[in-house]
């Protein structure tokens, strides 16, 4: 119902000019997850949203490592629109306070297992359409090749306007790069997007271990540099209390954003995917070129 009420524009991807590419992680990285780009294929060959499409990674593997098999992995999102200043340097939205989550550009999904577990299990509300399209997906518990196979279907934009103002969540407040990319897209009628996921296994216990040591200095040093600081301080013991430990979590939430999630991707990532597509807002031309099926966004 959104869909005719809003009067939503469609958009067209072409599938066959998607362009799939593993990018190598830092020397010295542990390569537990292999993925061959030439075995990437996403169905049909023009992607029409709202609509489905089915993305098929064949030959995927996952290679023996008991750090990792079995634990949890967690993925940051990059994006890039070509041609728009800046897009690639917007800011998580909506990511809970300590830097996880969220949606848009340059998000940190820090379990990865987990939270597919809990969308098989029923345990995250469903009514997100987004969360629900991951239902089913699991990951690897053992070494091995894998086929992924997965239908995604959006019906309507509703998934990215939840509160039906006819206005996608990411586009509200000042977020002018993000309403500049679909301006263009609008004006030129064609965009180019590069896609980054970058994967990494979760923290070992030594790494686990070194966190816990270091928001429990976190926790000391801050309680120190209050209880200096109340001393010019009008306030009773409860404030001073409620007030030290809200200041503590925020401080700890702080650090666990700007420098801990950083530094454990950079540490632990084992693949990164980087997927160049481009966006239509008219159904693409299909052309042959040397022999072969292409389609361009050019009319």
């Amino acid at each position: 119902m959104l869909r005719f009420l809003c009067n939503w524009r469609e958009l067209f991807l072409p599938g066959s000019l998607a362009q799939f590419k593993t990018i190598p992680a830092r020397p010295g990285a542990k390569r537990v997850l292999e993925i061959n780009p030439g075995q990437v294929r996403i169905r049909p060959e023009v992607v029409r949203l709202p609509g489905c499409f089915t993305l098929e990674i064949k030959n995927l593997r996952v290679k023996d490592d008991p750090d990792i098999i079995g634990n949890s992995f967690f993925a940051k999102a990059e994006y890039q629109w070509w041609n728009v200043k800046d897009f690639s340097n917007l800011k998580c939205q909506n990511a809970s306070n300590n830097g996880c989550g969220g949606y848009g550009n340059n998000c940190y999904y820090c379990d990865v297992c987990q939270s597919l577990s809990e969308i098989d299990n029923g345990d995250i509300d469903m009514s997100d359409s987004i969360a629900s399209q991951l239902r089913g997906i699991s990951c690897p518990k053992r070494p091995g090749f894998y086929t992924f196979r997965k239908e995604f279907c959006f019906n309507d934009w509703s998934a990215f306007d939840t509160d039906g103002d006819c206005e996608m969540d990411f586009l509200q407040g000042d977020r002018g790069d993000y309403k500049g990319a679909l301006a263009s897209l609008q004006q030129v009628g064609y965009g180019s997007v590069i896609a980054k996921i970058r994967l990494a296994f979760n923290a070992t216990g030594n790494i686990e271990r070194k966190r816990i040591l270091k928001e429990a200095q976190i926790e000391e040093s801050v309680a120190r540099e209050l209880e200096e600081r109340r001393r010019t301080w009008d306030v009773n013991n409860g404030q001073f209390d409620k007030f030290s430990q809200w200041y503590i979590e925020y401080r700890k939430n702080i650090w666990h954003k700007d420098d801990y999630l950083p530094w454990l991707l950079y540490e632990n990532e084992i693949s990164c995917l980087k997927l160049t597509f481009d966006v239509c807002e008219k159904p693409p031309r299909r052309i042959n070129f040397g022999g072969r099926v292409r389609y361009t966004c050019e009319n």
